[in-house]
């Protein structure tokens, strides 16, 4: 590929760049409720939280004793939980290789104070992400600055905000990815009191053939070291990663693919944060900005230039791992990168 082509894939990358936000009621990735009954404060889940009860279940309250039930002393007490009556967002789930996703109460304007989750499930390996067309697309807000009142996003995907699309993108196709092992794609909408739109009318296709830059990266040798390729398989649960020969330049023309397993099927996330973070400068181009050098999350938004980050990238339900990618053109270097890592049981 010439190195112009791939300024210009860098360009049309960054039209759709990606991110991941907390939705709290926006279903929950995993049970909030214990096998054994009980609920509360004093009796937490493995993360440390204070455990629920279902509400769907035949027992959907807490007593003040810490026992799930349905009874007046479950529900009714000065200090019982009746999780019936606590608004948890909504979760739609699509099972087909084709269909539509829309935003409620679609083509009137969708509801105030919204936090919904529309899960696109992958029937198997085959599959390696989904096309998205946005047939109508009339949410409030600028995508500049990364669309702060209502927004559609794809939870995987960092750095924070970037990925947001709000506004009137009608007529635009959008492609994410399938995380290794994942049974599903979740896309989340969130809506605040404010100038309601009337939301989207997405056509979605799963694809067996994904077309999004490096969609899936693989490693190069790293020059000067004898053939050792750019892998890092990360198994700890927190830990660093950085560029080769970090805190000299990195080389010229390496691909790097960091491999973070998850830890348990509690864990929800990857926090990362830079200490360092120093690449090529953006290329300005008729299109707009487009990095030559880049770290990013495969089919999201890339990061380049001298910039700091804190940020949190979601497990998809039931992934096995999260991969990030590592590139560096044939032209200058700089310093690179050191970030921090740890693998977590609570995103919100």
């Amino acid at each position: 590929m010439s190195r112009t082509l791939e300024l210009l894939l860098h360009c049309w990358t960054l039209a759709a760049l990606c991110v991941t936000f907390t939705a709290a009621g926006c279903g929950l990735a995993q049970p909030t409720w214990r096998l054994d009954g009980r609920c509360g404060h004093s009796f937490p889940l493995a993360n440390g939280e204070p455990s629920t009860c279902d509400k769907r279940s035949e027992r959907p309250c807490c007593s003040d004793f810490g026992y799930c039930g349905n009874s007046d002393s479950h529900c009714r007490c000065e200090d019982c939980v009746d999780y019936r009556a606590i608004f948890q967002g909504c979760v739609q789930r699509y099972s087909g290789l084709k269909g539509v996703i829309e935003s409620q109460d679609y083509p009137s304007p969708y509801p105030a104070n919204t936090e919904c989750c529309y899960d696109i499930q992958r029937p198997d390996d085959s599959y390696c992400g989904v096309k998205l067309y946005f047939d109508h697309f009339d949410v409030e807000g600028s995508m500049e600055p990364f669309c702060q009142r209502d927004w559609l996003a794809a939870e995987y995907c960092v750095p924070e905000k970037g990925a947001r699309m709000c506004g009137n993108l009608t007529g635009t196709v959008h492609e994410f990815l399938y995380q290794p092992g994942s049974s599903a794609l979740r896309l989340s909408f969130r809506s605040d009191t404010y100038n309601l739109h009337s939301g989207f009318h997405i056509r979605y296709e799963l694809l067996r053939s994904c077309r999004a830059p490096y969609a899936d990266p693989m490693p190069t040798a790293i020059p000067g070291s004898g053939g050792a390729l750019c892998y890092t398989k990360v198994t700890n649960r927190k830990g660093t990663i950085n560029t080769p020969y970090f805190p000299n330049n990195y080389p010229n023309e390496v691909d790097c693919v960091y491999e973070f397993e998850r830890n348990n099927s509690l864990v929800c996330g990857v926090r990362m944060r830079s200490r360092v973070f120093e690449l090529q400068e953006p290329f300005t181009s008729p299109f707009g900005g487009a990095c030559t050098d880049f770290f990013h999350c495969p089919g999201c938004g890339y990061l380049c230039g001298s910039v700091e980050y804190s940020w949190v990238a979601r497990f998809q339900p039931d992934a096995t791992a999260i991969k990030f990618h590592f590139h560096s053109d044939e032209a200058d270097t700089s310093k690179g990168f050191m970030a921090t890592f740890e693998q977590i049981y609570d995103c919100d």
